[in-house]
């Protein structure tokens, strides 16, 4: 085997996959040599026809329909798990008992019990547990944290995201599990802290059960706020994002092919307006638009590019396991909003 944890390793990590659902075919494009030092060996999934659709392409990657077997045939160094929130936890335990690395899909876990359990056993076992919150990966999202940073914004004072679009949609989870996890995460990764507040309300038109629209609102230290709209009943995608500080302001458009991000030198204040003191008017600054280069970069071929660095250098993820855990907690936080919510609306069409 090739894995050796934080030490040199010099051939080529053989990597497992298993769930072959909505991401599991795009990890087996990229790690079916498009990553140099990484190669698919085998994939696990339920489904008999998963498995075959995938085998067809894939030819020589192994195919098993227990990750268990998979795990015991001893030929990984490290695991990919694509499976549904729900299912991570005995997997991702699974992996970590037997000495295998594991990248796991956002969020880590479907309650924040699974999701500590799995940071304990990876904290006890001494394996490496990422958690694959993409957006980390994407070069505009680093480069606004390098403006953050920086001071180059000034002050952060509040963020907006939109993340709509007319599905695909969920039968498993409502929009809030499905969509906002790549904003909190991208939250957390600039901000360095998790809120102090959260409030959501949402909708369920599609059935009753789920939420298919959902506004959260989030207060973080420092008295910066954030609103979170996540739908996937929207005509039109839309996956804008936009942080203003008090001397900048930039928008990143994830759907923009060419122009991904735009720092606007626009800002507003209060400027003294006599000789009393209490008297102010408000000022507008309006400057230049920049449109920064931005490397060009696919956010899920650097993600596993990151995860083999980590494993080959013994270094730290971008996003580990009390990462994912307190993501799943902010959560459960607006879960726990959309309950109250849903109960009052219930009972409001009763009324009516």
């Amino acid at each position: 085997m090739a894995y050796q944890q934080g030490g040199d390793v010099t051939e080529e990590l053989g990597v497992g996959l298993v769930g072959l659902g909505y991401w599991g075919p795009n990890y087996a494009r990229l790690l079916d040599g498009h990553i140099d030092g990484m190669r698919l060996v085998a994939c696990a999934d339920l489904l008999e026809d998963r498995r075959a659709q995938v085998s067809r392409v894939h030819s020589s990657t192994a195919m098993y329909d227990d990750y268990r077997r998979m795990i015991d045939d001893g030929r990984l160094d490290a695991v990919v798990v694509a499976t549904g929130a729900g299912s991570h936890r005995p997997i991702v335990e699974a992996c970590l008992e037997a000495g295998l690395p594991v990248l796991v899909e956002k969020p880590i876990a479907g309650t924040s019990t699974d999701a500590e359990s799995m940071r304990q056993t990876a904290e006890r076992t001494g394996v490496l547990l990422m958690v694959g919150h993409t957006f980390l990966f994407n070069p505009a999202v680093r480069h606004i944290k390098t403006l953050l940073d920086e001071g180059a914004l000034g002050r952060p004072q509040y963020l907006s995201f939109r993340r709509t679009g007319l599905g695909p949609i969920r039968s498993d989870v409502n929009a809030l599990w499905d969509l906002a996890p790549h904003d909190l995460s991208m939250l957390r990764y600039w901000l360095g802290s998790d809120p102090v507040e959260v409030t959501a309300c949402g909708q369920a038109y599609l059935r009753p059960d789920l939420e298919d629209v959902v506004f959260l609102t989030l207060r973080y230290p420092g008295g910066v706020l954030a609103g979170i709209q996540v739908s996937w009943l929207d005509p039109v995608k839309d996956r804008t994002v936009t942080v203003v500080g008090d001397q900048k302001m930039v928008v990143f458009d994830d759907v923009n092919p060419t122009e991904k991000l735009r720092v606007y030198d626009k800002g507003a204040s209060y400027q003294p307006a006599g000789e009393e003191f209490a008297e102010f008017m408000a000022s507008v600054r309006d400057g230049d638009i920049i449109i920064p280069r931005v490397r060009p970069g696919e956010p899920l071929k650097e993600q596993l590019v990151h995860f083999m660095d980590c494993i080959r250098n013994g270094r730290k993820p971008i996003s580990d396991a009390a990462d994912g855990l307190a993501i799943v907690r902010t959560l459960e936080q607006a879960q726990a909003e959309l309950d109250k919510t849903r109960g009052s609306s219930e009972q409001m069409a009763v009324v009516a």
